[in-house]
């Protein structure tokens, strides 16, 4: 258990942050529901105040028409909206990757950049008892933000003219915000992870974004690599990576594209499929990432706080992964220009992109580095 000094110190360096959190997230549930039920008020009252612009598709009289029979998807009219529409996901998790980032940062980062780390470290208190105040602190924030934010999202529903949307799908609407708050808290625990790599707050934002696109990003190099020498090589092997079980543990990004909102409220098996992969890749994800952060900070040279990489010893590693990606990515891109695609332009890319990268990765992770350092 983290110790309550530790915990009073973490809160003191984000407590602006913890508030302004726990109040955007009561906005990013709140805000989108009532404007999305605003446009669904114009867009009834556009229908019955001019029927003639919809003759077309509506075959009953709007004047006996109630508010349900428009989202009825069995009537003539057909589908107007629904409940999925009231979810604001997009905003909400948009709202956690920054202030994942941003907390993570402070509590890590922002340390090492102002040398406070050597403080922290000679505290009589182990490395692992630092790393799991920070992050207890952290996932505090998220959960009221989360649970507060989803229970008044889910009041404002319950209470308007829009209640029968709800009507048989309470669980699955609170299944999707415990899959909002174990989202938000894989965000923050990845970054929080990052701050592991990156010796100052800027190379920890960076890192994070890297860990975050570098699964989906890898796959879909490959993706184009292979098709730029084979053109009619089909594409449902990697439709079926994509949505694989382990790339959606390895990517919050990519279980969160996965889960189909729409059939979720509308098929048995969608659903069923959410609550088995959808929430407990989420829950192993943010295992494994916490696992990985306490063992590498426990690990990271203290010496090499305010560098870009704080493991020295791994450099070249991350020297040749720069470089075959941005290869990768140079020869997808020059392969493209033109159609049908040309395995001579992927050439051509792909070593521009390697030279590019060798450079970039020269500067950034010894120059910058040391600069950084100094």
């Amino acid at each position: 258990m983290p110790s309550k000094v530790l915990l009073k110190k973490d809160w003191k360096q984000v407590s602006l942050l913890w508030i302004l959190l726990v109040f955007l997230g009561v906005v990013a549930f709140t805000v989108p529901v009532w404007t999305q039920m605003q446009v669904y008020e114009e867009q009834i009252r556009d229908m019955q105040e001019n029927p003639s612009d919809y003759s077309d598709v509506i075959q009953e009289d709007i004047e006996t028409m109630t508010t349900e029979d428009f989202f009825n998807s069995n009537s003539d009219f057909g589908y107007l909206g629904g409940l999925e529409a009231l979810i604001p996901m997009g905003v909400v998790v948009f709202l956690f990757v920054i202030f994942g980032a941003l907390m993570a940062s402070v509590l890590i980062g922002s340390e090492r950049n102002s040398q406070m780390s050597d403080f922290t470290m000679s505290l009589p208190y182990t490395r692992t008892q630092l790393y799991i105040s920070k992050w207890v602190i952290g996932v505090t924030g998220i959960v009221p933000a989360t649970l507060v934010g989803g229970a008044l999202m889910f009041l404002i529903i319950r209470l308007s003219d829009y209640s029968f949307l709800l009507d048989g799908n309470e669980v699955k609407v609170l299944g999707l915000i415990v899959f909002l708050l174990l989202s938000g808290i894989s965000f923050f625990s990845v970054s929080l992870w990052m701050g592991s790599f990156g010796g100052e707050s800027i190379s920890q934002v960076v890192w994070t974004f890297v860990a975050l696109v570098f699964p989906m990003g890898i796959v879909a190099l490959i993706q184009g690599s292979l098709i730029a020498f084979s053109p009619n090589l089909s594409y449902t092997l990697f439709d079926e990576v994509f949505e694989s079980v382990p790339m959606r543990i390895l990517s919050p990004l990519n279980n969160i594209v996965n889960t189909d909102m729409y059939s979720i409220f509308d098929s048995r098996a969608e659903w069923t499929e959410f609550l088995t992969i959808g929430l407990s890749s989420s829950i192993v994800f943010i295992v494994l990432t916490f696992g990985l952060g306490l063992w590498m900070f426990k690990e990271a040279p203290q010496e090499n706080n305010g560098r870009f990489f704080m493991f020295s010893n791994w450099l070249w590693l991350i020297h040749i992964v720069i470089v075959i990606c941005f290869a990768m990515l140079g020869g997808v891109f020059f392969s493209g220009i033109f159609y049908p695609q040309s395995v001579m332009l992927y050439v051509v890319g792909f070593v521009i992109g390697a030279f590019l990268a060798h450079l970039l990765a020269k500067r950034l992770l010894y120059r910058f580095n040391l600069r950084l350092k100094s």
